[in-house]
Protein backbone atom coordinates (compact mmCIF):
# COMPACT_ATOMS: atom_id res chain seq x y z
CA UNK A 1 0.00 0.00 0.00
CA UNK A 2 1.39 3.31 -1.00
CA UNK A 3 1.14 6.17 1.55
CA UNK A 4 -0.79 9.40 0.56
CA UNK A 5 1.68 11.38 1.67
CA UNK A 6 -0.93 14.80 0.59
CA UNK A 7 -3.03 14.11 3.60
CA UNK A 8 -2.06 14.84 6.74
CA UNK A 9 -1.94 11.42 9.04
CA UNK A 10 -4.80 10.89 11.76
CA UNK A 11 -3.62 11.43 15.39
CA UNK A 12 -5.19 9.49 18.19
CA UNK A 13 -6.14 11.11 21.47
CA UNK A 14 -2.68 11.93 23.59
CA UNK A 15 -2.83 9.45 26.61
CA UNK A 16 -1.49 9.43 30.07
CA UNK A 17 2.34 8.32 30.33
CA UNK A 18 2.54 7.06 33.45
CA UNK A 19 5.36 8.77 36.02
CA UNK A 20 8.17 6.16 36.73
CA UNK A 21 6.99 4.30 39.99
CA UNK A 22 9.17 5.48 42.63
CA UNK A 23 10.22 3.79 46.57
CA UNK A 24 9.59 6.37 49.28
CA UNK A 25 10.84 6.31 52.81
CA UNK A 26 10.98 8.33 55.77
CA UNK A 27 14.55 8.21 58.37
CA UNK A 28 13.95 8.37 61.85
CA UNK A 29 15.36 11.99 61.48
CA UNK A 30 12.88 13.01 59.09
CA UNK A 31 14.66 12.45 56.13
CA UNK A 32 12.61 11.94 53.15
CA UNK A 33 14.17 9.33 50.40
CA UNK A 34 12.68 9.06 46.52
CA UNK A 35 14.56 6.54 44.46
CA UNK A 36 13.48 5.99 40.77
CA UNK A 37 15.10 2.68 39.65
CA UNK A 38 16.09 2.42 36.08
CA UNK A 39 18.95 0.68 34.97
CA UNK A 40 18.47 1.86 31.39
CA UNK A 41 19.46 5.49 32.00
CA UNK A 42 23.06 5.59 31.51
CA UNK A 43 23.39 8.19 33.83
CA UNK A 44 22.51 8.32 38.38
CA UNK A 45 21.11 11.86 39.37
CA UNK A 46 20.93 12.80 43.42
CA UNK A 47 19.47 15.90 43.88
CA UNK A 48 19.18 17.12 47.79
CA UNK A 49 16.56 19.29 48.32
CA UNK A 50 16.02 21.62 51.78
CA UNK A 51 12.37 23.01 52.01
CA UNK A 52 13.43 26.52 52.97
CA UNK A 53 14.89 29.17 50.42
CA UNK A 54 14.96 32.91 49.87
CA UNK A 55 11.74 33.35 51.59
CA UNK A 56 13.14 32.54 54.92
CA UNK A 57 15.88 35.20 54.58
CA UNK A 58 13.18 37.29 57.07
CA UNK A 59 13.77 33.96 59.97
CA UNK A 60 17.12 34.47 60.11
CA UNK A 61 19.04 36.96 62.97
CA UNK A 62 19.95 39.92 60.73
CA UNK A 63 17.07 39.65 58.10
CA UNK A 64 19.79 39.88 55.07
CA UNK A 65 17.96 39.22 51.53
CA UNK A 66 20.09 37.10 49.83
CA UNK A 67 21.79 35.04 52.47
CA UNK A 68 20.12 31.38 51.33
CA UNK A 69 20.98 31.94 47.88
CA UNK A 70 24.29 32.72 48.53
CA UNK A 71 24.40 29.88 51.01
CA UNK A 72 23.16 27.12 48.39
CA UNK A 73 25.91 28.45 45.97
CA UNK A 74 28.38 28.59 48.36
CA UNK A 75 28.08 24.69 48.66
CA UNK A 76 30.25 23.87 45.98
CA UNK A 77 32.92 26.22 46.60
CA UNK A 78 35.65 24.22 49.03
CA UNK A 79 34.78 22.21 52.10
CA UNK A 80 37.00 21.83 55.43
CA UNK A 81 38.93 18.72 53.31
CA UNK A 82 39.04 20.28 49.29
CA UNK A 83 38.74 23.39 48.01
CA UNK A 84 36.94 24.71 45.06
CA UNK A 85 38.89 24.60 42.30
CA UNK A 86 39.61 20.64 43.85
CA UNK A 87 36.11 19.69 43.61
CA UNK A 88 36.07 21.13 40.44
CA UNK A 89 38.72 19.40 39.17
CA UNK A 90 37.27 16.04 40.44
CA UNK A 91 33.85 16.74 39.06
CA UNK A 92 35.32 17.33 36.01
CA UNK A 93 37.92 14.67 35.81
CA UNK A 94 34.97 12.30 36.11
CA UNK A 95 32.40 13.99 33.72
CA UNK A 96 29.88 15.02 36.54
CA UNK A 97 27.65 17.54 36.31
CA UNK A 98 26.85 19.98 39.73
CA UNK A 99 24.70 22.39 40.60
CA UNK A 100 23.22 24.28 43.15
CA UNK A 101 21.35 27.06 43.93
CA UNK A 102 18.33 28.32 46.36
CA UNK A 103 14.45 29.74 44.82
CA UNK A 104 12.10 31.53 46.81
CA UNK A 105 10.83 28.15 48.80
CA UNK A 106 13.85 25.93 48.62
CA UNK A 107 17.35 25.42 48.08
CA UNK A 108 18.87 22.49 46.43
CA UNK A 109 22.06 20.92 45.66
CA UNK A 110 22.42 18.29 42.66
CA UNK A 111 24.65 16.12 40.90
CA UNK A 112 24.66 14.15 37.40
CA UNK A 113 27.25 11.29 37.06
CA UNK A 114 27.88 7.99 34.84
CA UNK A 115 27.06 5.16 37.06
CA UNK A 116 30.44 3.71 37.59
CA UNK A 117 31.35 6.84 39.49
CA UNK A 118 28.06 7.44 41.61
CA UNK A 119 28.79 6.52 44.59
CA UNK A 120 32.04 8.60 44.44
CA UNK A 121 30.70 11.61 43.36
CA UNK A 122 27.42 10.84 45.91
CA UNK A 123 30.00 10.75 48.33
CA UNK A 124 31.83 14.19 47.51
CA UNK A 125 27.85 16.26 47.39
CA UNK A 126 27.06 14.75 50.89
CA UNK A 127 30.71 15.76 52.04
CA UNK A 128 29.20 19.22 50.51
CA UNK A 129 25.96 18.86 52.49
CA UNK A 130 27.45 18.23 55.60
CA UNK A 131 30.51 19.98 55.57
CA UNK A 132 31.21 22.87 53.65
CA UNK A 133 33.68 25.07 54.58
CA UNK A 134 32.30 28.65 54.03
CA UNK A 135 35.68 29.81 53.49
CA UNK A 136 35.78 34.03 53.96
CA UNK A 137 37.66 33.97 50.69
CA UNK A 138 34.88 32.38 48.95
CA UNK A 139 32.25 34.63 50.51
CA UNK A 140 33.82 37.98 49.64
CA UNK A 141 34.18 36.43 46.10
CA UNK A 142 30.74 35.52 45.76
CA UNK A 143 29.69 38.80 47.38
CA UNK A 144 31.25 40.82 44.67
CA UNK A 145 30.00 38.43 41.63
CA UNK A 146 26.44 38.85 43.20
CA UNK A 147 26.74 42.88 43.84
CA UNK A 148 28.09 42.69 40.40
CA UNK A 149 25.25 41.16 38.96
CA UNK A 150 22.85 43.35 40.69
CA UNK A 151 24.47 46.82 39.74
CA UNK A 152 24.39 45.64 35.75
CA UNK A 153 20.68 45.26 36.19
CA UNK A 154 20.18 48.73 37.12
CA UNK A 155 20.77 49.14 33.02
CA UNK A 156 17.78 46.49 32.61
CA UNK A 157 14.45 47.89 32.18
CA UNK A 158 12.77 44.48 32.75
CA UNK A 159 14.28 43.90 35.72
CA UNK A 160 13.09 47.16 37.05
CA UNK A 161 9.75 46.77 35.57
CA UNK A 162 9.70 43.04 37.49
CA UNK A 163 11.24 44.20 40.69
CA UNK A 164 8.96 47.22 41.37
CA UNK A 165 6.01 45.24 40.30
CA UNK A 166 6.95 42.60 42.58
CA UNK A 167 7.30 44.71 45.72
CA UNK A 168 4.47 46.79 45.26
CA UNK A 169 2.42 43.26 44.77
CA UNK A 170 3.67 41.50 47.86
CA UNK A 171 4.49 44.04 49.83
CA UNK A 172 5.30 42.74 53.63
CA UNK A 173 5.54 39.13 52.09
CA UNK A 174 8.59 37.21 52.00
CA UNK A 175 7.95 36.70 48.18
CA UNK A 176 8.75 40.60 48.20
CA UNK A 177 12.09 40.49 48.44
CA UNK A 178 14.73 39.38 45.69
CA UNK A 179 15.79 35.95 46.00
CA UNK A 180 19.65 37.26 45.14
CA UNK A 181 19.01 40.08 47.82
CA UNK A 182 20.05 44.08 47.48
CA UNK A 183 23.68 45.52 47.32
CA UNK A 184 22.68 46.77 50.57
CA UNK A 185 21.85 43.41 52.04
CA UNK A 186 24.61 41.66 50.34
CA UNK A 187 27.70 43.61 51.20
CA UNK A 188 26.32 43.16 54.50
CA UNK A 189 26.12 39.17 54.70
CA UNK A 190 29.40 37.70 56.91
CA UNK A 191 30.17 34.20 57.72
CA UNK A 192 28.28 34.18 60.85
CA UNK A 193 25.29 34.89 58.41
CA UNK A 194 26.08 32.47 56.48
CA UNK A 195 26.92 29.57 59.08
CA UNK A 196 23.45 30.70 61.02
CA UNK A 197 21.37 29.73 57.79
CA UNK A 198 23.03 26.73 57.23
CA UNK A 199 22.74 25.54 60.94
CA UNK A 200 19.24 26.66 61.29
CA UNK A 201 17.84 25.00 58.23
CA UNK A 202 19.85 22.42 56.68
CA UNK A 203 19.22 19.71 59.07
CA UNK A 204 17.40 16.51 58.50
CA UNK A 205 13.68 17.41 59.17
CA UNK A 206 13.92 19.79 55.98
CA UNK A 207 15.67 17.40 53.76
CA UNK A 208 14.22 15.66 50.74
CA UNK A 209 16.40 13.66 48.53
CA UNK A 210 15.75 11.98 45.20
CA UNK A 211 17.66 9.01 43.62
CA UNK A 212 17.28 8.27 39.87
CA UNK A 213 18.98 5.80 37.62
CA UNK A 214 20.33 2.52 37.85
CA UNK A 215 20.49 1.79 41.48
CA UNK A 216 18.53 0.12 43.68
CA UNK A 217 16.01 1.26 46.81
CA UNK A 218 18.18 -0.74 48.51
CA UNK A 219 21.77 0.38 47.52
CA UNK A 220 20.05 3.80 48.13
CA UNK A 221 18.56 3.62 51.72
CA UNK A 222 21.98 2.13 52.72
CA UNK A 223 24.44 5.26 51.13
CA UNK A 224 21.94 7.85 52.80
CA UNK A 225 21.91 5.84 56.11
CA UNK A 226 25.72 5.92 55.95
CA UNK A 227 25.80 9.21 55.40
CA UNK A 228 22.67 11.23 57.52
CA UNK A 229 21.11 8.17 60.00
CA UNK A 230 22.98 9.70 62.81
CA UNK A 231 22.19 12.86 62.70
CA UNK A 232 19.32 15.09 64.90
CA UNK A 233 16.25 15.60 63.00
CA UNK A 234 16.56 19.81 63.87
CA UNK A 235 13.52 21.86 63.88
CA UNK A 236 12.39 24.80 61.03
CA UNK A 237 10.29 27.43 62.45
CA UNK A 238 6.84 28.61 61.35
CA UNK A 239 7.18 31.31 58.49
CA UNK A 240 4.18 33.60 58.26
CA UNK A 241 2.52 35.51 55.41
CA UNK A 242 0.67 38.28 55.32
CA UNK A 243 -2.67 38.20 53.19
CA UNK A 244 -1.89 39.57 49.71
CA UNK A 245 -4.98 42.38 48.52
CA UNK A 246 -5.21 43.39 44.85
CA UNK A 247 -5.05 47.06 43.66
CA UNK A 248 -8.62 48.43 44.07
CA UNK A 249 -8.67 50.26 41.65
CA UNK A 250 -5.49 49.51 39.61
CA UNK A 251 -2.26 51.56 40.41
CA UNK A 252 0.11 52.83 38.20
CA UNK A 253 4.28 52.44 38.74
CA UNK A 254 6.85 54.10 37.09
CA UNK A 255 10.36 53.50 37.10
CA UNK A 256 12.96 56.21 35.73
CA UNK A 257 15.25 54.20 33.44
CA UNK A 258 17.69 57.28 31.47
CA UNK A 259 17.76 57.67 27.82
CA UNK A 260 15.30 54.93 27.37
CA UNK A 261 13.59 54.30 23.71
CA UNK A 262 10.98 51.71 25.05
CA UNK A 263 9.22 50.76 28.09
CA UNK A 264 9.04 47.84 29.73
CA UNK A 265 5.48 46.62 31.21
CA UNK A 266 4.98 44.47 33.97
CA UNK A 267 1.31 44.36 35.06
CA UNK A 268 -0.52 41.88 36.88
CA UNK A 269 -2.11 40.75 40.21
CA UNK A 270 -2.18 38.14 43.14
CA UNK A 271 -2.41 34.66 41.29
CA UNK A 272 -1.93 31.05 42.97
CA UNK A 273 0.43 28.50 44.97
CA UNK A 274 1.04 25.62 43.53
CA UNK A 275 -1.48 23.23 44.60
CA UNK A 276 -4.14 24.83 44.26
CA UNK A 277 -6.99 22.42 42.61
CA UNK A 278 -7.51 24.44 39.51
CA UNK A 279 -3.88 24.30 38.47
CA UNK A 280 -4.20 22.75 35.22
CA UNK A 281 -7.19 24.19 34.53
CA UNK A 282 -5.28 27.69 35.14
CA UNK A 283 -2.48 26.32 32.81
CA UNK A 284 -4.32 25.95 29.49
CA UNK A 285 -6.17 29.02 30.57
CA UNK A 286 -3.29 30.65 30.33
CA UNK A 287 -1.50 29.05 27.51
CA UNK A 288 -4.57 30.20 25.18
CA UNK A 289 -4.35 33.72 26.76
CA UNK A 290 -0.39 34.03 26.72
CA UNK A 291 1.80 31.23 27.51
CA UNK A 292 2.55 30.35 24.11
CA UNK A 293 3.89 31.82 20.86
CA UNK A 294 0.33 31.40 19.38
CA UNK A 295 -1.39 33.18 22.19
CA UNK A 296 -3.88 35.71 22.18
CA UNK A 297 -1.73 38.30 23.71
CA UNK A 298 0.93 37.86 21.71
CA UNK A 299 -0.84 37.66 18.16
CA UNK A 300 -2.84 40.83 19.70
CA UNK A 301 0.38 42.59 20.24
CA UNK A 302 2.92 41.21 17.73
CA UNK A 303 0.92 40.47 14.84
CA UNK A 304 -2.24 42.75 14.56
CA UNK A 305 -0.79 45.84 15.92
CA UNK A 306 3.25 45.27 15.67
CA UNK A 307 3.73 46.79 19.03
CA UNK A 308 6.91 43.91 20.09
CA UNK A 309 8.80 41.13 18.95
CA UNK A 310 6.91 38.99 22.09
CA UNK A 311 4.95 38.98 24.94
CA UNK A 312 3.67 36.89 27.33
CA UNK A 313 1.30 36.25 30.95
CA UNK A 314 2.24 33.81 32.99
CA UNK A 315 1.22 32.56 36.22
CA UNK A 316 3.84 32.61 38.84
CA UNK A 317 3.07 30.12 41.36
CA UNK A 318 5.09 29.65 44.77
CA UNK A 319 4.23 27.29 47.57
CA UNK A 320 2.64 29.99 49.79
CA UNK A 321 1.64 32.51 47.47
CA UNK A 322 1.33 34.07 43.80
CA UNK A 323 0.94 35.92 41.13
CA UNK A 324 -0.27 36.42 37.63
CA UNK A 325 1.51 39.10 35.46
CA UNK A 326 1.88 40.08 31.78
CA UNK A 327 5.40 41.19 30.57
CA UNK A 328 5.91 43.23 27.27
CA UNK A 329 8.62 45.81 25.71
CA UNK A 330 7.27 48.44 23.45
CA UNK A 331 8.23 51.90 22.21
CA UNK A 332 7.41 54.75 24.40
CA UNK A 333 4.61 56.29 22.46
CA UNK A 334 2.52 53.25 22.45
CA UNK A 335 3.21 52.58 26.39
CA UNK A 336 -0.72 53.02 27.16
CA UNK A 337 -2.14 51.04 23.85
CA UNK A 338 0.46 48.34 24.66
CA UNK A 339 -1.59 48.45 27.88
CA UNK A 340 -5.32 49.13 26.73
CA UNK A 341 -4.99 45.72 24.58
CA UNK A 342 -3.99 43.52 27.43
CA UNK A 343 -6.69 44.90 29.04
CA UNK A 344 -8.81 43.92 26.45
CA UNK A 345 -7.35 40.52 25.90
CA UNK A 346 -7.61 39.57 30.05
CA UNK A 347 -11.35 40.89 29.74
CA UNK A 348 -12.35 39.04 26.47
CA UNK A 349 -11.16 35.26 27.64
CA UNK A 350 -13.49 35.81 31.03
CA UNK A 351 -16.64 36.95 29.17
CA UNK A 352 -17.04 34.75 26.20
CA UNK A 353 -15.87 31.13 25.16
CA UNK A 354 -12.30 30.74 23.43
CA UNK A 355 -12.96 28.88 20.26
CA UNK A 356 -12.71 24.65 20.35
CA UNK A 357 -9.66 25.26 17.74
CA UNK A 358 -7.77 27.54 20.78
CA UNK A 359 -8.61 24.78 23.22
CA UNK A 360 -6.80 21.86 20.80
CA UNK A 361 -3.79 23.86 20.34
CA UNK A 362 -3.80 24.53 23.93
CA UNK A 363 -4.12 20.90 24.55
CA UNK A 364 -2.00 19.91 22.37
CA UNK A 365 0.72 21.93 22.88
CA UNK A 366 1.29 21.42 26.25
CA UNK A 367 0.74 17.51 25.83
CA UNK A 368 3.43 17.40 23.05
CA UNK A 369 5.86 19.07 25.30
CA UNK A 370 5.10 16.93 28.38
CA UNK A 371 6.78 13.94 27.50
CA UNK A 372 10.10 16.17 26.82
CA UNK A 373 10.19 17.21 30.57
CA UNK A 374 10.70 13.75 31.61
CA UNK A 375 14.07 12.68 29.49
CA UNK A 376 16.80 12.64 32.29
CA UNK A 377 17.20 11.50 35.37
CA UNK A 378 17.83 14.81 36.40
CA UNK A 379 14.45 16.28 35.11
CA UNK A 380 12.80 13.26 37.11
CA UNK A 381 14.30 14.09 40.38
CA UNK A 382 13.13 17.62 40.10
CA UNK A 383 9.45 16.85 39.10
CA UNK A 384 9.59 14.43 41.84
CA UNK A 385 11.02 16.76 44.27
CA UNK A 386 8.34 19.46 43.47
CA UNK A 387 5.39 17.60 44.09
CA UNK A 388 6.49 16.91 47.70
CA UNK A 389 7.48 20.81 48.05
CA UNK A 390 4.47 21.57 47.44
CA UNK A 391 1.95 18.71 48.68
CA UNK A 392 1.23 18.27 45.20
CA UNK A 393 -0.39 14.25 44.87
CA UNK A 394 2.00 11.94 43.89
CA UNK A 395 -0.39 10.50 40.94
CA UNK A 396 -0.44 13.97 39.82
CA UNK A 397 1.70 13.38 36.33
CA UNK A 398 -0.31 9.96 36.08
CA UNK A 399 -3.56 11.79 34.83
CA UNK A 400 -2.24 15.21 34.02
CA UNK A 401 -2.96 14.72 30.02
CA UNK A 402 -6.40 13.26 30.55
CA UNK A 403 -7.37 16.21 32.67
CA UNK A 404 -5.52 18.60 30.13
CA UNK A 405 -7.72 17.22 27.52
CA UNK A 406 -11.18 16.72 29.55
CA UNK A 407 -11.51 19.98 29.70
CA UNK A 408 -13.85 22.39 27.92
CA UNK A 409 -14.88 25.48 26.70
CA UNK A 410 -17.09 26.57 29.61
CA UNK A 411 -14.25 25.26 32.03
CA UNK A 412 -11.62 28.07 30.55
CA UNK A 413 -14.10 30.51 30.46
CA UNK A 414 -14.96 30.11 34.07
CA UNK A 415 -11.40 29.49 35.54
CA UNK A 416 -10.57 32.73 33.42
CA UNK A 417 -13.11 34.47 34.91
CA UNK A 418 -12.41 33.43 38.28
CA UNK A 419 -8.23 34.20 38.31
CA UNK A 420 -8.15 37.08 35.59
CA UNK A 421 -8.98 40.57 37.46
CA UNK A 422 -8.67 42.97 34.78
CA UNK A 423 -9.68 45.62 37.34
CA UNK A 424 -7.03 45.46 39.74
CA UNK A 425 -4.29 45.64 38.05
CA UNK A 426 -0.86 46.49 39.58
CA UNK A 427 0.92 48.43 36.40
CA UNK A 428 5.04 48.51 36.88
CA UNK A 429 6.18 50.23 33.86
CA UNK A 430 10.30 50.94 33.72
CA UNK A 431 11.23 54.15 30.88
CA UNK A 432 10.80 57.63 30.32
CA UNK A 433 8.41 58.31 33.36
CA UNK A 434 7.98 62.01 31.76
CA UNK A 435 6.19 60.54 28.63
CA UNK A 436 4.55 58.04 30.25
CA UNK A 437 3.16 59.75 33.24
CA UNK A 438 0.77 61.58 30.26
CA UNK A 439 -0.79 58.65 29.21
CA UNK A 440 -0.78 56.26 32.08
CA UNK A 441 -2.81 58.17 34.00
CA UNK A 442 -6.16 57.01 32.04
CA UNK A 443 -5.59 53.14 34.03
CA UNK A 444 -4.74 54.67 37.64
CA UNK A 445 -2.95 56.92 40.21
CA UNK A 446 0.32 57.55 39.23
CA UNK A 447 3.71 57.18 41.43
CA UNK A 448 7.11 57.60 39.93
CA UNK A 449 9.56 55.28 41.64
CA UNK A 450 13.34 57.01 41.60
CA UNK A 451 14.93 54.63 43.55
CA UNK A 452 13.59 50.87 43.85
CA UNK A 453 16.07 50.44 46.67
CA UNK A 454 13.73 53.12 48.62
CA UNK A 455 10.36 51.26 47.83
CA UNK A 456 7.91 50.66 51.49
Amino acid sequence: MILDRTKQPVSGKPKDILFPDFYETKFDNGIKLFVISNPDFPLTSARFLFKTGSCHDVLTHKRLDGTASMTADLLTKGTKEKSAVEIAEIIDYHGAVISSGADYDASYLGINSLDRYFEKMFDLVCTMVLGSAFSDEEIERKKLQVINSLLSYRDDGGYLAESVFRKMLYGSSPYAADEEGTMKSVASIGREDITEYYKNFYVPSNLVIALVGNISAVKAEKLVFKKFGDLKAGKIPDIKFPELLDAKPSKVYLTEKKGAVQSNIHAGHTGINRNCRDFVAITVMNTILGGSFTSRINKNLREVNGYTYGARSSFNWKKYQGDFSVEVDVRNDITSDAVKEIIKELVDISVANVTHEELQTAQNYITGNFPMQLETPNAVASKLLNLELYGVDKDFYNKYISEINSLTLDDIRITAEKYLHPDSLTISVAGDTAENSKTMKQFGEIRVIHNIDEIE
